[in-house]
């Protein structure tokens, strides 16, 4: 069924996601096809994966994280304070998986030294920065009224 305009067809290949030809086996050269909720879960635990094992930063800041956890059961902090502790912790590792996911795009599709993929990397690095900061100062002011000293 046709609609007013007569151009669905055009409308739709336009929206049609682009197909990209490549010879390497690596890059994806269609999209994938939908699975389900278990292939997406499958693909978010593959990310992981490929995050902690290629990313030394990932390794430091769950260390970080078992050492805040830890340190949050022995001062048994209080249901608020452990909220801002997850999401500390939340914001530090989503900030330094998204430069990961940038950083692999920029260097697939630039692999050549590039001033504005350097930029791109650098502001994403930036973004990590911010978060540790932030996650830093969650962490005194939390913990800090519940140290001896």
């Amino acid at each position: 069924m046709r609609g007013r305009t007569g151009r669905e067809g055009a409308a739709t290949a336009a929206l049609a996601p682009a197909v990209r030809v490549s010879h390497d086996p690596h890059i994806m050269t269609a999209p994938a096809p939908s699975g389900g909720l278990l292939r997406s879960f499958a693909h978010a635990f593959a990310g992981l994966r490929t995050f902690f094992a290629t990313q030394r930063n990932a390794r430091i800041h769950a260390v970080a994280a078992a050492g805040a956890l830890a340190l949050g059961v022995l001062a048994d902090l209080t249901r608020p304070e452990w909220c801002a502790i997850l999401l500390a912790i939340a914001l530090v590792f989503a900030a330094e998986a998204l430069n990961t996911a940038l950083e692999f795009l920029a260097d697939a599709a630039v692999p050549e030294v590039h001033p504005l993929v350097k930029k791109a990397k650098d502001v994403a690095a930036a973004a990590v920065l911010i978060a540790a900061a932030v996650a830093v100062a969650v962490g005194v002011l939390i913990f800090r009224p519940h140290l001896p000293w």
